[in-house]
């Protein structure tokens, strides 16, 4: 029997969602995928560093007419950017094989404000839009040697979002197939090894683009153009150009659908870092009152090494530190949008000289106090492939939405997942709305 091909694979798998009936419990998942994405997005669109793609997406995007007349809102293109960029810029946004939620969710919103879509039809985009995301970048994951140069994190934002944003429109898999060779011209390539060099930007991750890049490709198919015949399959096919050596369909297949395995994140902080800070915050508590640690000792292999570094030179740097979010948790700043604000010579950050790394096969932390005591605790490390059992439950992703995300927005989601006369209008006003103010202000505080 000969084996499927990528797009038939593709297909076979996001077909679950273009039907009447589907799990509850997975829709359930993909409303907790959308409530920890707006949480993103509105405690980034405050963050400093965010200002300058605020801004000049509100100059070079342009607004259009609003249907009710008079008052200017942002563009569908827009919209798109602009949640996609602020919903990663503080590095809080879920992971599984890279950061799907992001361009997903801000080009499914962005094309569900301009139709006018109900709740449901967004749920099956987004669930749909994390299935395509997973079964390409699963099936083209590189080998290890060929990671270590260049990987495909980023390359399929731009198509898994085109493939959301058009399974919330209803569209079937003819459109889809050609949807996907139009988006793969409008998609990024990875950049990965430099991600951890210092300082790290506040560009890391261009997910505002492949959400922008997702809304154009769907709109150009609308009109009648055409992209890449047979995209995905084949010596020359998208995997290729993903930097990938090798291309698996047995790697894609779980038993749970891919929202059901997205891990949200307890800290703002890159997912490398999440199961050090866990273990952290829980041999805390084990301190006295006043006790002074004077040693912290990270132990584990060296591909965690490049996370030890101790200068913060750049906000984005903190995500990417070890030393800084312990530093941070010990100082009891709480995890969200103060993390983004500290310098190097915080006095929230006076923890980071006393950071050591040793290197070993075995992960731990050694907390080691000024009356001799020693505290260490063991850490797991992450299963890829699977996150949801070490990133926060649903408990604590609405603890977080109700923590940190603009009260207005807060309620309108609220109003919008609750399904009644359809409030999803207030959902798509909050999330323009949001932009357009933070579009407004055009002082940048560290212009170019």
């Amino acid at each position: 029997m000969n084996e499927p091909t990528v797009m038939a694979e593709l297909l076979n798998r996001i077909g679950t969602f273009l039907g009447a009936d589907w799990d509850a419990a997975v829709r359930r998942r993909a409303e907790l995928c959308l409530i920890d994405s707006i949480t993103c997005f509105s405690t980034g669109l405050g963050l400093k560093h965010f200002k300058p793609s605020a801004a000049v997406a509100s100059s070079l995007f342009g607004n259009e007419t609003a249907s009710g007349g008079g008052s200017l809102t942002p563009s569908t293109v827009h919209t798109a950017y602009i949640y996609g960029q602020a919903a990663n810029a503080l590095d809080y946004d879920d992971t599984l094989l890279g950061h799907p939620g992001a361009p997903i969710v801000g080009a499914i919103l962005a094309v569900g404000a301009k139709e006018s879509l109900s709740m449901d039809r967004l749920l099956r985009g987004i669930a749909a839009g994390y299935e395509a995301h997973w079964v390409l970048a699963a099936a083209a994951t590189p080998s290890r040697e060929r990671a270590a140069v260049v990987r495909s994190v980023g390359v399929w934002d731009t198509v898994a979002a085109s493939i959301g944003a058009a399974v919330s429109l209803g569209k079937g898999p003819e459109f889809l197939e050609i949807l996907v060779g139009v988006a793969l011209s409008h998609s990024l390539l990875p950049y990965t090894g430099k991600w951890y060099e210092r300082p790290v930007p506040a560009l890391k991750n261009n997910l505002g683009w492949a959400a922008a890049g997702a809304v154009m490709s769907l709109d150009l198919v609308q009109a009648g153009q055409t992209g890449v015949s047979n995209p995905l399959d084949g010596p020359a096919g998208m995997w290729r150009m993903a930097g990938s050596d090798q291309l698996d369909l047995t790697k894609t297949r779980k038993n749970l659908p891919a929202v059901s395995r997205v891990g949200f994140k307890h800290f703002p902080a890159c997912w490398h870092l999440q199961e050090y800070l866990k273990a952290l915050s829980s041999v805390l508590p084990q301190l006295d009152e006043g006790e002074e640690i004077t040693t912290i000792t990270v132990a584990g292999p060296i591909d965690v090494e490049k996370f030890c570094h101790q200068a913060i030179s750049a906000p984005a740097d903190v995500a990417f530190s070890l030393p800084a979010t312990f530093s941070l948790l010990i100082s009891n700043v709480e995890p969200g949008p103060r993390w983004d604000e500290v310098a190097n010579d915080s006095p929230e950050l006076r923890y980071k000289s006393r950071f050591a790394f040793h290197l070993s096969d075995e992960r731990s932390i050694t907390l080691e106090t000024a009356t001799g005591r020693m505290v260490m605790a063991n850490v797991e490390a992450s299963d890829p492939h699977d996150l949801a059992n070490l990133g926060l439950d649903e408990k604590g992703v609405v603890a977080k939405h109700e923590r940190l995300t603009d009260p207005q927005l807060r309620s309108a989601l609220a109003s919008a997942l609750a399904g009644s006369h359809r409030r999803e209008s207030e959902l798509y006003q909050a999330v323009r709305r949001s932009i357009a103010l933070a579009g407004a202000d055009k002082h940048l505080d560290n212009p170019v």
